[in-house]
């Protein structure tokens, strides 16, 4: 019973901050309802500042199944107060980082359902990019509520 509850309290929060965004109140539903069943596959932004090249480029050593993903707010941020960071952490060394931040669209809806309390899940997809020299190392992040 507390799942469905947590469940509606994401829809209903999403939906507000789409409706805020200029969808109109249905389609806000349906979009929040999307989001809240299905999977969300997005690439983390913010990849190529500080030294986030760097660090995905040693997380490829490793399996994905010692990589574990957080999803975590960062309220001290001066630009936005909605940021969602991505932080992993490597279970072999003990140690974690943050490789980017969730897109900022889909960050003020999810920004608002972790302040709630709702367990947000996020695993890393893969690390793509760094084929060539000057192309940048991404990552592909699985979001499911």
């Amino acid at each position: 019973m507390k799942q469905i509850t947590n469940i509606r309290k994401a829809v209903c929060t999403m939906a507000n901050e789409l409706k805020k965004a200029g969808y109109s109140l249905s389609g806000a539903f349906c979009k929040a309802w999307q989001r809240v069943k299905l999977s969300m596959t997005i690439r983390a932004a913010g990849t190529t500042f500080e030294n986030r090249q760097e660090r995905l480029q040693f997380l490829q050593q490793f399996r994905p199944e010692d990589l574990t993903v957080t999803l975590e707010s960062e309220k001290d941020n001066k630009f936005d107060d909605n940021v969602i960071q991505i932080v992993v952490h490597i279970k072999p060394i003990r140690r974690r980082t943050v490789i980017g931040y969730i897109p900022k669209g889909l960050a003020r809806e999810l920004s608002r359902v972790i302040d709630m309390g709702i367990q947000v899940k996020a695993t890393l997809m893969q690390i793509i990019g760094g084929y060539a020299y000057k192309e940048n190392y991404g990552a592909l992040i699985n979001i499911a509520i």
